[in-house]
């Protein structure tokens, strides 16, 4: 034990002789970016050599929306609940920060005069990302459009469900709860597939047409309280999809061809979602106000901070082959967002996810968003 200890030491120590006189092109290209406070996922950057240049490639209109939006969760809450906890993010701040910045994007007339009112009037934070070299993995997320009946069919018989009267965390694993229908009497809606149910449960809200023509809408209402595993994920380690081809169509269609393997790869995720019928189209976010296509964004909301301005960065270079930017040719993708969301499978500094919308189309263009780029949080100064 000892000869490994001083073997790792001697490493070390000839790697940080590397790094220090300016060995090799890698160690000079990247440095790594620690967390400005302990448990926090945000680094500020000091130098504005390093700014992104701070250009925004969707419409104003859109924008200003979702910075309404989480101004009005500032009026709602007093205090930060998730338990992110860095010093200078209060919620004063975080508020004053988009209402300049509101302010900044009506009166600023073109991109080179927003990216400087930015650089000279706000601080700017990193997202530490994965290994704290910053690089977080962009996937998207949508609310889909299925048909339904309110009473169970030959058609329609797989359910989503509302809490249980005895729920409380940790709750019983998806495979007990299936195998021992638990949740008989709590159901709202049967679908089709128990595809499109298990969907609706990494999607967190849906809209359901019902055959009389009556539309209902659910979101998410609590989870079982264990860990989430991503069958996608699953099936890459299985070696049944390549890594640099996962999109839900390729999803959709694996299982088209073996429907026999969905219940197998279903109960590997023990986290189960429970919902609730709610009246409205648009779905809200965790911090209780509406999300809007490509400019809420879900993350790890112990780590960041919740209703937040930023500004996303999706890096060609880093994309799937098969994703987003081979499909529309572009180099990168830059644009100012609110970080209103949370979801199961974000919980870690280099994880965030784009909302796309509501429907098919939204629902393709989500699933095919599997890249890398970089996070950045916005601070008045």
């Amino acid at each position: 034990m000892k000869l490994r200890i001083n073997f790792f030491i001697n490493n070390l120590l000839v790697v940080f002789v590397l790094i220090t006189v300016g060995f090799g092109c890698a160690t000079q290209k990247k440095s790594l970016l620690l967390p400005e406070e302990s448990g926090s996922g945000l680094v500020e950057i000091k130098d504005p050599k390093q700014f992104p240049y701070f250009r925004d490639d969707y419409d104003r209109d859109s924008l200003l929306q979702t910075i309404d939006h989480s101004l009005e969760y500032f009026a709602r809450a007093k205090s930060n609940k998730y338990g992110f906890r860095m010093q200078d993010f209060s919620h004063a701040t975080l508020k004053e920060t988009l209402e300049f910045f509101r302010n900044g994007v009506v009166h600023c007339n073109n991109d080179a005069e927003l990216n400087d009112f930015i650089a000279e009037n706000f601080r700017v934070f990193q997202a530490v990302g994965k290994r704290f070299y910053g690089d977080v993995h962009f996937t998207g997320y949508g609310t889909p459009i299925y048909q339904g009946s309110l009473t169970p069919t030959s058609e329609f018989k797989y359910p989503l469900y509302k809490k249980p009267a005895n729920f409380r965390k940790p709750y019983f694993t998806r495979r007990e709860i299936e195998e021992n229908n638990l949740l008989k009497g709590n159901e709202i809606v049967y679908l089709r597939s128990k595809l499109d149910v298990y969907l609706i449960h990494v999607q967190g809200s849906a809209q359901i047409d019902i055959l009389s023509g009556q539309k209902l809408y659910v979101g998410y209402a609590a989870d079982s309280g264990h860990e989430y595993t991503s069958i996608g994920q699953q099936l890459i380690l299985d070696g049944k999809i390549p890594e640099d081809e996962l999109t839900l169509s390729t999803l959709l269609s694996y299982f088209d061809q073996h429907p026999d393997e969905l219940d197998f790869y279903i109960n590997k995720n023990d986290r189960f979602i429970f919902f609730e019928q709610v009246n409205y189209a648009i779905p809200h976010g965790c911090i209780g106000v509406p999300v809007t296509p490509m400019r809420s964004i879900a993350t790890d909301k112990k780590l960041f901070p919740a209703g937040g301005l930023a500004f996303v960065v999706l890096e060609s270079k880093k994309a799937k082959k098969t994703g987003w930017f081979r499909k529309r040719n572009v180099e990168e993708k830059l644009f100012f967002v609110s970080d209103q969301d949370s979801g199961s499978a974000i919980q870690t500094p280099a994880r965030a996810d784009i909302y796309f919308g509501i429907g098919e189309r939204a629902m393709f263009e989500a699933g095919s968003l599997n890249t890398y780029g970089r996070l950045y949080y916005l601070l008045k100064r």
